[in-house]
């Protein structure tokens, strides 16, 4: 039997849900690799497309993080060697006059002085004046030189770090324009924000998570079997559990509903695989499997659910394709600004697929 364990980055307690191998299962796993396990490199294969939730962090709660200044203009008289720098942020919410506003510690004598120093802000995300703030407003940022003895702080500059991307991710990471009214500096400033989970509910995004495989090694006291053995009573409920998210016998597997294009795209994928395996009279892994099974049932249980469907629950499945369209729209956007042509267009085809799902879809709920 395998063992897949899912690493954490760096520390950071982000909860992923891998399309591929958990979506339909709802299996979701981040515990840490030790070092001896992280030394087995070569053992390592790669995923593709999570969900990423920040678990560590509440509804209401927006972390920012002021990273560093790059190449920041001092004022005139000063050198860039002696360059005093601090950031001063300002987030407008609850409102203008009751901005949330902190400023970094000072880093002295650089130009590109490094702060990474964090703020933990409070949002609310069904209040109106907070979804201006995400669409117009955004954090101002002004950097500051600091003056010596009985001397007043200078402007080096200011910047504006917008937050529109919070509403299909759960994270932003830029680096923006210092500027001098309307003109820019030269300089820059790197900033990160951070919220639980996207406002729309969806982040979709591509990582390069890795997996562990972990054989068993056979004991060397254990008296000798034969190679091929039937599977013990008690290790089909193993597997099961393993591609079920957990569940016992007793309890069934929990399904959500998904997009019909999607799981039936998916299904063909995996038995294109299986058939593969079967062509060169290969047994296909386990996993692979219980993937399979995995799509059929959902297929079965979603298709039973909506053939009797309530208005209630069919508009909950014309919701889940909306915000389906919406994470896999971002996502061609930012596979196309990064240069990947071949997962642009993988995307691009999934998201056709959903679009002509929803567009079926209110057809028949308005025909």
């Amino acid at each position: 039997m395998k063992m897949i364990f899912l690493p954490s980055w760096s520390g950071r307690r982000v909860r992923m849900t891998h399309c591929d191998s958990f979506c339909f299962s709802r299996m979701i796993s981040s515990p840490k690799l030790c070092d001896s396990c992280r030394s087995l490199a070569p053992k390592l294969t790669g995923c593709c497309l999570s969900h990423r939730v920040h678990s560590s962090l509440s509804p209401n709660d927006l972390v920012l993080y002021i990273m560093r200044g790059i190449n920041l203009l001092p004022p005139p008289g000063v050198s860039p060697n002696d360059l005093n720098a601090s950031v001063k942020f300002e987030f407008p919410f609850p409102s203008s006059e009751e901005a949330q506003r902190d400023k970094t510690n000072t880093v002295k004598n650089t130009s590109s002085p490094e702060f990474n120093e964090q703020f933990k802000l409070y949002i609310n995300r069904t209040h109106r004046g907070f979804k201006r703030v995400i669409q117009s407003k955004g954090i101002k940022f002004e950097i500051l030189h600091k003056g010596g003895l009985f001397k007043t702080d200078k402007v080096v500059g200011s910047a504006q770090l917008k937050l529109e991307a919070l509403e299909n991710h759960s994270e932003i990471r830029e680096i923006i324009d210092v500027m001098d009214g309307r003109k820019t500096t030269g300089g820059k400033l790197e900033a990160r924000v951070k919220i639980r989970e996207p406002l729309s509910g969806v982040d979709l995004q591509p990582v390069t998570e890795k997996w562990l495989v972990l054989e068993p090694v056979p004991s060397l006291s254990s008296p000798e079997k034969p190679q091929e053995q039937a599977p013990s009573p008690r290790s089909k409920p193993r597997h099961e559990a393993a591609s079920r998210g957990g569940h016992s016998n007793s309890s069934p597997p929990v399904y959500r509903l998904y997009s019909f294009s999607l799981l039936n795209y998916d299904r063909e994928r995996l038995e294109r695989k299986l058939s593969e395996y079967r062509k060169n009279h290969q047994d296909p892994p386990p996993d692979l499997i219980n993937q399979h099974k995995d799509v059929i049932h959902s297929l079965q249980w979603q298709k039973a659910q909506l053939e009797r469907a309530s208005p209630a629950l069919l508009t909950e499945y014309e919701n889940v394709l909306r915000r389906l369209v919406q994470g896999l729209s971002e996502s061609v956007k930012k596979f196309s600004s990064q240069g990947n042509r071949d997962a642009a267009k993988d995307t691009l085809g999934r998201l056709k697929m959903v679009e002509n799902e929803l567009e079926s879809l209110k057809r028949k709920r308005t025909g």
